[in-house]
């Protein structure tokens, strides 16, 4: 589809994209809650249990953690090591990608399907905000891609592999991981009617091989909750972590039965895709809408139905929970990016009539990220970030090799779609999100700790989250109950307003020793980043002395 010259530039921006996003700190609360639970797991070498606000944490199953901690102990903490462990498995991600794409189609599917999933506007944001998504998003696919290996082979070490990828999964977010596995696989055998696939009995062996792969999770909730029935979690006691792990977690939000619930929207995930896998967003929804247009009839047996199933029947079961957020999707970009890459390659064949189509909605969507760009910088007013010269060079690079070498309307469109998209990302990295972080009151509340004369530092113990001063903090944190506000003296409290008010309630004299602006970043609105009003969208955080 293109030179040698095009298509290294975009790899070089993909890589450039990716490498910004690693010195970046964390976004609380998720990340950072995640940092401070593996930071916690690595200073105390306790790969057992999960502790959040100095109390047991039951809600994600253990393996993240692990690789973070791991990724602690060998490189030490900071934001690029806790990032690293992520952004490999999700490299792993598109690498599987990329091969079942080749064994299913052609290479030069396999290629666009492996661009379009590694320059999606929330695989750029899970790369650099990294949570579960992208263990998830590399996870299952690599399973898909073994399973398929081993459909094809027969080859017992793919049958492994593939049950190993499927267990990673699920000990990452929980049992609900293997839906769009189980969706790709059941539903591409029984379109192609290949019922002697379905009842292969070694899915049950494979069902086996997954159960005994997840049993170091099991035994972890086993130590930390089960044995110990006097825990109070989620208000409660005798609260059983592998009942959690096997149910709640996923089920109980399913039905909105367990611990933690939410409010479902059935047309969320649709509206959501539609900027959460810009650029190509408006062309999956046609891809996707054709693939099955042209099988409805007549069904072809020659064509893979796996990526269909897995991404319709997962947004389906996502859609119909009432616990619902916008990173779910990250986990079928994949299958949505190789459906997308397909139907662009058939533009130049069996969908000609379409290709204008396809050139209008990509340059609306060239001609937003542009506006978006100068949009931005006139709202925000960024300091310059002498790193945006490395994307804005490899993009200029990249359009003169484009527009000299690929005359086809199709592959000039495409790769113009992903250089202007990275150049957007490239500003979201070197400027967007560094003038956002400046508000951050933990984080800098962390860091002034750790180049000042703190010995320790204390914290109330009432549930208020300070995750991001918790993971970048490194001196001691002493966590004190509010009944023992009275008997202490002279001591240093990371707080914020809520706190003041209450040590004014206790009529505990103290000395603010320095404020922070504070803004929760995840939750943007145009107040907040406009430069004229967003003082007063402010909150505060302080570091004070009691007297």
């Amino acid at each position: 589809m293109s030179n040698n010259k095009s298509l290294l530039t975009i790899i070089l921006l993909i890589v450039c994209v990716t490498l910004l996003g690693f010195p970046l700190d964390m976004m609380p609360p998720d990340a950072a809650l995640y940092g401070s639970i593996a930071k916690e797991m690595y200073l105390n070498n306790d790969f057992v249990n999960l502790y959040s606000l100095g109390k047991d944490w039951l809600d994600k199953p253990h393996l993240p953690f692990w690789l973070t901690a791991l990724s602690f102990k060998i490189f030490g903490i900071s934001n690029f090591v806790y990032k690293l462990p992520g952004v490999l498995v999700f490299l792993l991600g598109v690498w599987a990608t990329y091969k079942f794409t080749l064994k299913n189609y052609n290479k030069e599917t396999a290629t666009l399907a492996a661009i379009i999933l590694a320059t999606s506007l929330h695989s750029v944001i899970s790369n650099f905000d990294v949570r579960a998504e992208p263990y998830l998003t590399g996870f299952i696919i690599a399973s898909l891609y073994w399973f398929y290996l081993y459909i094809q082979n027969r080859k017992w070490t793919d049958l492994v592999i593939a049950c190993l990828f499927c267990a990673f999964a699920i000990m990452t977010k929980g049992i609900f991981a293997m839906i769009p596995i189980v969706a790709a696989l059941g539903g591409h055998f029984i379109i192609t009617k290949q019922w002697k696939e379905i009842l292969n009995p070694m899915w049950i062996l494979g069902l086996l091989f997954i159960s005994v792969f997840i049993l170091p999770e099991i035994y972890t909730l086993y130590l930390q909750f089960d044995i110990h029935p006097e825990k109070i979690v989620f208000g409660k006691t005798d609260v059983s972590g592998i009942k959690f792990f096997l149910w709640d977690s996923q089920f109980g939000r399913f039905f909105n039965t367990g611990p933690i619930k939410g409010h479902g929207d059935p047309f969320f995930f649709i509206h959501t895709i539609l900027w959460a896998f810009l650029p190509w967003s408006i062309i999956f929804y046609i891809a996707s809408f054709l693939k099955i247009k042209r099988n409805l009839k007549s069904v072809n047996t020659n064509e893979e139905y796996y990526t269909l199933f897995g991404t319709l029947v997962t947004i389906l079961v996502f859609s119909l929970s009432k616990f619902q957020l916008a990173h779910y999707t990250n986990i079928v970009f994949p299958f949505m990016a190789i459906i997308t890459a397909d139907f662009i390659i058939k533009l130049k064949s069996r969908y000609r009539n379409l290709q204008k189509t396809f050139v209008i909605s990509q340059w609306i969507l060239i001609a937003i990220s542009i506006i978006a760009i100068i949009g931005l910088s006139v709202l925000m007013k960024p300091d310059f970030n002498f790193w945006i010269v490395l994307p804005l060079s490899l993009c200029v690079f990249g359009i003169i090799q484009v527009l000299k070498n690929n005359k086809d309307k199709i592959n000039r469109t495409f790769y113009l779609s992903t250089i202007s998209f990275c150049f957007l990302y490239g500003f979201m990295l070197t400027h967007f999100y560094p003038t956002l972080f400046k508000y951050q009151g933990g984080v800098y509340a962390a860091k002034y700790v750790n180049e000042n004369n703190f010995e320790n530092i204390n914290l109330l113990n009432n549930n208020s989250h300070n995750f991001g001063f918790e993971f970048y903090c490194n001196k001691p944190i002493n966590r004190v109950n509010i009944e023992d506000i009275s008997n202490i003296k002279e001591a240093s409290f990371y707080a914020n307003e809520k706190d003041l008010a209450l040590f004014k309630d206790k009529k505990k004299s103290f000395t603010i020793l320095k404020e922070f602006d504070y803004y929760r970043i995840t939750k943007l609105k145009g107040k907040f980043l406009n430069t004229s009003t967003r003082e007063g969208t402010l909150g505060k955080k302080y570091l004070i002395r009691l007297n």
